[in-house]
């Protein structure tokens, strides 16, 4: 055959060839599985084969088509395109990483937005592990979060899926837990949905799926400085007893607060900065740490609530815990402390903390490096610098008060 019919043949068969590629479906862009870089940890075992293509209430109302997970060859996993998807546990779901956040209301907090965009930015940047988001939300900001979501995970290329979830579901599963709490823990009353959330994070092993044992709920105003993976590895350190897992407070909210307390027990831990000298450890007596105060390191200021890690498998079973989220038995403690609180969850688990101390695991304060100064320049400024201090380095940055996170 002389070259010049090789060359005819191979014009007509390339000729062919791009025509069935036009009209062929199996070529559209939908169809093409995205591909991201593998991750530490991360296999095709990890994740269910098939996951469950209904939403959770208030997901939206419109069913989602199925993501199917593909263990990659060469050193890469593949995924369909659409992440959105209803929890579905897993046979071991010990090794989950369930990570929660709170995104409502966003047309009237013009900063939300941007905090929820660099809160996924950070996240995503450093995550080495599969993540499965799950976000709470309402009807207004539902379509902003999902587009954000979908943005972040387009541009970093990393393994994720994320489910949504109604803010007045939530609510009303923990209906109770709020009346119960929120006189004694808010500082002024607005809508019954709006004050709830400030108390979703104690109810939220009746929010999630009955299988899953463990995750993190985290206020979208933090940036990370490492991968969540080293957050989710404290699980490990929890006792035995352990339910939740809390950071220091970093700033003097709770010495104002137990003013009157402290006047009548001078000597207590409670409301004492974290960083503590040996003299003011080696004189304590009573409060928190009474019966091992000498071998104690650190007072106790509080917890702050911007971190907040669930053995959700152990709260449901906690029959401790079941009384203490009663009515009567968060009465006795708030009378007990002279305590009057106002921001919310945080309020009940430093009480909560402070007379059940087996129940709450110490986070480093490298986990939650609060930014908020506004205690230095309201009444508090010679002693704040003693609660301020956090010594190591920072993992995640916690900006609140509408602070800026150091870039």
């Amino acid at each position: 055959m002389s070259m010049n019919k090789i060359l005819l043949v191979l014009i007509i068969a390339s000729g062919f060839l791009l025509i069935i590629y036009a009209n062929s479906s199996i070529f559209n862009r939908r169809n093409i599985l995205m591909i991201f870089q593998k991750t530490d940890g991360f296999d095709g075992a990890d994740h269910p084969e098939v996951l469950d293509n209904s939403l959770l209430a208030g997901g939206g109302g419109t069913a989602a088509k199925v993501a199917h997970l593909i263990g990659g060859d060469g050193g890469v996993a593949r995924f369909g395109e659409l992440k959105r998807v209803k929890y579905v546990p897993k046979e071991n779901n010990a090794t989950e990483y369930n990570i929660f956040v709170i995104y409502t209301k966003e047309s009237q907090n013009s900063n939300l937005r941007d905090k929820f965009e660099l809160f996924l930015k950070s996240l995503l940047k450093y995550a080495t592990i599969p993540i499965h988001l799950h976000v709470i939300t309402d009807e207004q900001s539902e379509t902003s979060a999902e587009e954000l979501i979908r943005e972040q995970i387009a541009h970093y290329r990393k393994v994720v899926f994320y489910t949504l979830y109604d803010v007045k579901d939530c609510a009303e599963k923990t209906s109770d837990i709020v009346k119960n709490m929120l006189p004694l823990f808010n500082y002024k009353t607005g809508s019954y949905y709006s004050d709830a959330l400030f108390l979703i994070s104690l109810g939220l092993h009746r929010i999630v799926d009955v299988n899953m044992k463990r995750a993190i709920i985290i206020d979208c105003d933090v940036v990370f400085r490492s991968s969540v993976k080293d957050l989710f590895d404290e699980f490990d350190r929890f006792g035995s007893e352990h339910l939740f897992g809390l950071a220091p407070e970093l700033t003097p909210v709770y010495l104002h607060i137990l003013f009157k307390y402290r006047a009548q027990n001078q000597h207590t831990l409670f409301g004492t900065p974290y960083y503590m000298n040996k003299t003011a450890i080696g004189n304590s007596v009573g409060g928190f740490f009474s019966r091992t105060a000498k071998k104690t390191k650190h007072g106790y200021p509080g917890l702050n609530s911007g971190v907040v890690m669930l053995r959700l498998d152990r709260i449901r079973q906690s029959r401790l815990y079941a009384e203490i989220i009663k009515q009567e038995s968060v009465k006795n403690m708030v009378e007990k402390y002279s305590f009057k609180g106002h921001l919310g969850d945080q309020d009940f688990y430093t009480l909560m903390g402070f007379e059940f101390p087996g129940l709450i695991y110490r986070l480093d304060c490298v986990w939650n490096r609060q930014l908020c100064t506004w205690w230095k320049e309201n009444g508090y400024g010679k002693v704040f610098d003693s609660y301020f201090h956090c010594e190591g380095t920072i993992k995640l940055y916690h900006g609140n008060c509408n602070t800026r996170v150091p870039e």
